[in-house]
This record gives structure tokens, C-alpha cells and sequence, in this order.
């Protein structure tokens, strides 16, 4: 397992950007568990940026404290499906300038576990992550989408509801 070791501003620049995903991931929770009131498999599917970036999270601090760029890679694909591509699939409005900040700020983490396993050639161990990656969350990216196609009318309606308060 290669250790990496940081420069202090990369290292900032990572705590930085980690502590913004999390406000926005926190805010988007809320948004659909506390004011839409819905179902946990209903936020899971529709709000399904907000789980893994909770699993990012997580390795994040695990990347901090064992130095293994590798589990940064881990949740690339769905963050890049959730956050990244939701930018050219949902409209550029007023209804979307806050989730769109979610998925800039999810984007922006992505570059920054790209350029530290660039910048430090650890290119096999993340590989293999990202491998393992993709057979665990392909079904769950497949379900999310296949729910909210299945289930668009219901998430409109409750922004609806929500409006109407």
C-alpha cells in the first residue's frame, strides 16, 4: 500500500473542499428528509448524490488518517453520475442554482482526488478500487435512475406541495 503524503495546501485545499461537500450534502438531506418529508428509500433514489457523498466522506477522513489515495476513488463513478452529469441533465434555472452548487462542489472534489492520484502515481491501488467500484455501485446507479424515471410525477408533486406552504 503506497502512503501518500500531502503538501499542506493540497492537504487544505482537500479539508476545504470536504467541509463544503459536506454543508451542501447536510442541506440537501434536510431539504428531502426534513422538509419533503420522504421516505428513506425515496431520498436514497431521489437525492442519491447525498449517500455517497456521505460514503466520500467518510474515506476522506480514512484517506487523512491512512494516507492511501486509493479509497478516494471508491465513490468516483456515482459521484461523478449523481453530481458531475446531474449539471447537463438538469435545467440551469432558479428552481436548480442550489442543487447545481451541490454538483459543482461534488465535480470540484473529483478533480481533487484526480489530480493526488495523478500527482502521486498511485495509479494500480486505484484502479483497483475503482474496479471494485463499479460492480458495487452499478446496480444501485441503475436503480436510482430507473426509480426517478419510474417516480419523476411524485418528486414533482411534493416540490409542489412544498411550494404551496
Amino acid at each position: 500500500m503506497k502512503k501518500i503524503n500531502l503538501k499542506k495546501s493540497e492537504k487544505f485545499a482537500g479539508i476545504v473542499l470536504a467541509i463544503l461537500l459536506l454543508f451542501v450534502t447536510l442541506s440537501s438531506t434536510f431539504f428531502f428528509l426534513g422538509k419533503l418529508k420522504v421516505s428513506i428509500i425515496e431520498w436514497v433514489t431521489f437525492n442519491a448524490c447525498a449517500p455517497t457523498s456521505y460514503l466520500y466522506l467518510c474515506l476522506f477522513f480514512m484517506f487523512l488518517i491512512r494516507k492511501n489515495s486509493a479509497v478516494l476513488v471508491f465513490t468516483f463513478l456515482p459521484i461523478f453520475i449523481f453530481g458531475t452529469m446531474a449539471m447537463f441533465v438538469l435545467p440551469w434555472n432558479e428552481a436548480n442554482v442550489i442543487p447545481h452548487i451541490g454538483h459543482i462542489v461534488m465535480t470540484m472534489n473529483l478533480i481533487w482526488v484526480l489530480y493526488v492520484v495523478f500527482k502521486h502515481k498511485n495509479y494500480k491501488q486505484s484502479a483497483m478500487c475503482f474496479l471494485i467500484s463499479i460492480i458495487i455501485f452499478t446496480p444501485y446507479i441503475g436503480y436510482a435512475l430507473l426509480y426517478n424515471q419510474a417516480h419523476a410525477e411524485d418528486l414533482v408533486r411534493l416540490i409542489q406541495q412544498l411550494q404551496e406552504l
